[in-house]
């Protein structure tokens, strides 16, 4: 549990920052940040459906204790690798 919650921790600061550039790229607006809005929303669509596939396969495997681990670990992919992308421009 303690390792679950570290995870979260360190993700939910990474995510405050992926928020932040965000919302400065949609708040310039235009095409780009039109773009990134549209971006947005897909993407927590499909998080939202792997890390819930993630899970469903923990849990038929047999392995019900990692659902949540593998569930976060879709989750701080994604929010890792927006903040690559939104950092670099």
């Amino acid at each position: 549990m303690n390792k679950l919650f570290f995870d979260t921790l360190k993700m939910s600061f990474v995510a405050n920052q992926v928020i932040g550039l965000r919302l400065m790229k949609i708040a310039t607006g235009g095409a780009r940040g039109r773009r990134e809005s549209k971006l947005m929303v897909v993407e927590k669509i499909k998080a939202a459906a792997d890390a819930s596939i993630e899970a469903a396969m923990s849990v038929a495997a047999g392995q019900p204790h990692r659902a949540a681990d593998r569930a976060l670990a879709v989750y701080a992919k994604r929010v890792n690798r927006n903040l690559w992308r939104l950092s670099k421009r």
